[in-house]
């Protein structure tokens, strides 16, 4: 979907493709999204909707480029992605602190538990909090107040606590977190499914993912193509983890039947992290404090050898049900279950898990579509066979799914296929080229942001947007830039270096460049006529500045060239320039003319 301003200016678009669709189906209950990575040579925000496939790997729902990070823009984006994936909103979605974004998740997203980035929070402490007498002190206490509180209440009293110990009653960075406390403290979240992305970290990992393949030059054209390349190497790393899966399994730790169940149902990696609660049984013992009917409440300590000190847990068992709830929540947070409930569990002798606690999202042994789904090209038709076609494939994904299973069932429906098919082909003989509402397709023809089909003679490129808040130079810079950046500042030591030697060479010609420079140049500028000089610098903010003077210099017009270099203030455009003529020539050129 592209959205265009009254001057038919590209001002945001977003795209997905139809295996990204099918994913979301299957994992799209938690979702961050992230601006603040990367921008394209128009300044445009990637906004990417990120997941976690049942590998633990991040997964993309789709992206956007934005002109502007407010609310009306990320209201546009919001509802285009929600109604790419058939208005099927996220259970939860991670986010920076941005109020903008928070307004719009509120308007598209009413339902949906949003959270803010944890640890985008924390690592603003040092510089809201270092100018206070015991800042090493208040930052201890406020780790233990949001880290170590492992209910509401308790996060209530440590903060309270925190703030009338060293009196921060007037910080206006503190008081904004403790109103916005159930947007990001752990203690309010334990009633949510997160997936295990406790933070933007996804997001990031999808950001750096992109690193090998996009950067800050690059055009719209190449962002979508990379973008392309970028999936199909998703692709290709879940379907090697797949493999995986079924060809190696993760040996077991213990004797348990319950970690037999779950190396038999989960993928590696998740398996490994069920693992990592089987281990540490010797930190963990359990007593029983009590018992009312079939449910058994357990006081169950940990003890952190790191740390050298001990938590506390309460694990409530029902015998009759099989069901088990552990104060840490750690189940309903990640989908994993915690060390504390596997001790009383095997306590209680249970050999076997209920269903319930082998999560359909982990499993290894779910045929799932996407995986049949290959990357989609962009096809440009016309609106109302596209909305039929889509809305056909969709019913045929689901007969494939089903068929496929068995050789009489898929037998069966390809026989029913082939008849429609003849029916279909014979009946477009009898009424050729004709279907409903046809539109002349062309380059031109978009789909506007309430999904009309509207017609431009030409889509401009987009007006550098002014971001808000975040400095470029602070933003997160991918490697693919960094080292393009690096090699471009090697070639313009190296030229400069040869140049001096050059001069140094060639005392004769060093005062000729140098008269050039300055007495002929500054002439040059005053006798050039108004319209050129304006020409040159609209050209200069409409061109490749390097094709613009390659052409002054196929016209042998060296003085305009230079001119044009000069008002640039660009010293590696001027560098080029001389790297592309002979000086000698110029100046003789300049004397015969």
């Amino acid at each position: 979907m592209i959205d265009m301003d009254d001057d038919s200016r590209l001002r945001n678009v977003f795209w997905a493709d139809a295996r990204s669709r099918a994913l979301y189906e299957y994992f799209g209950d938690v979702i961050t999204f992230d601006t603040t990575y990367l921008t394209n040579r128009y300044d445009m925000p990637f906004a990417p909707f990120v997941g976690v496939n049942h590998h633990g790997q991040s997964i993309l729902f789709g992206a956007g480029l934005l002109s502007n990070e407010d609310t009306d823009t990320f209201v546009w984006l919001f509802e285009a992605w929600l109604k790419c994936m058939n208005y099927k909103a996220p259970s939860a979605i991670i986010t920076d602190q941005d109020r903008a974004m928070k307004n719009a998740i509120e308007i598209v997203f009413p339902k949906t538990r949003h959270r803010y980035c944890l640890w985008h929070i924390m690592r603003k402490v040092t510089e809201k909090l270092s100018g206070y007498e015991h800042y090493d002190q208040i930052k201890m206490a406020l780790n233990i107040c949001v880290y170590d509180s492992p209910n509401v209440d308790d996060f209530e009293g440590n903060w309270k606590s925190l703030i009338e110990s060293y009196e921060l009653q007037n910080n206006p960075w503190l008081n904004t977190l403790y109103s916005e406390r159930t947007f990001w403290v752990p203690a309010y979240m334990k009633d949510t499914f997160w997936a295990g992305m406790t933070t933007r970290q996804r997001s990031e990992s999808m950001n750096s993912f992109f690193d090998n393949y996009v950067h800050a030059q690059t055009t719209l054209k190449e962002f979508v193509d990379q973008f392309d390349n970028a999936l199909k190497k998703m692709v290709e790393r879940e379907a090697r983890s797949d493999f995986d899966c079924y060809n190696r399994t993760s040996p077991c730790v213990t004797d348990f039947a319950l970690e037999k169940q779950f190396q038999d149902a989960y993928t590696n990696a998740k398996f490994k992290e069920v693992q990592a609660e089987f281990k540490p049984r010797s930190n963990v013992n359990n007593c029983l404090l009590k018992s009312e009917g079939a449910i058994s409440t357990y006081q169950v300590i940990e003890t952190d050898g790191n740390r050298m000190m001990n938590k506390t847990f309460s694990v409530f068992f029902n015998t009759d049900e099989l069901e088990v709830k552990c104060t840490c929540a750690l189940f309903e947070v990640r989908g994993i279950i915690c060390r504390h409930s596997i001790s009383v569990l095997l306590t209680s002798g249970v050999t076997m898990l209920p269903p319930r606690y082998i999560l359909d999202r982990w499993r290894k042994d779910i045929n799932r579509k996407h995986v049949l789904i290959k990357s989609s090209g962009d096809v440009l038709v016309n609106k109302s066979n596209a909305q039929r076609y889509d809305e056909f494939c969709k019913h045929c994904e689901e007969l494939a799914l089903l068929t496929s299973k068995k050789v009489k069932y898929f037998m069966e429906a390809m026989k029913s296929v082939d008849m429609l098919t003849e029916k279909y082909r014979a009946l477009t003989l009898v009424e050729p080229n004709q279907c409903d509402e046809v539109i002349p397709i062309c380059d031109e023809v978009l789909l506007s942001n309430e999904g009309t089909t509207v017609q431009s003679e030409k889509v401009l490129t987009p007006v550098k947007a002014t971001k808000k808040g975040r400095p470029r130079f602070l933003r997160m810079v991918p490697v693919i830039e960094k080292v393009t950046k690096k090699s471009q500042g090697k070639k313009s030591q190296r030229r400069n270096k040869q140049q001096g030697k050059n001069t140094v060479n060639k005392q004769g010609k060093k005062k000729k460049v140098h008269n050039l420079s300055q007495d002929d140049l500054n002439t040059s500028q005053t006798s050039l006529p108004h319209t050129t000089q304006g020409s040159i610098n609209v050209a200069a903010t409409m061109v490749d500045p390097k094709s613009e003077l390659s052409e002054l210099i196929s016209q042998h017009k060296y003085e305009e060239a230079f001119v044009a270099a000069f008002r640039r203030c660009d010293v590696s455009i001027v560098y080029w320039l001389c790297s592309q003529v002979d000086l000698q020539h110029i100046l003789t050129h300049l004397n015969m003319m």
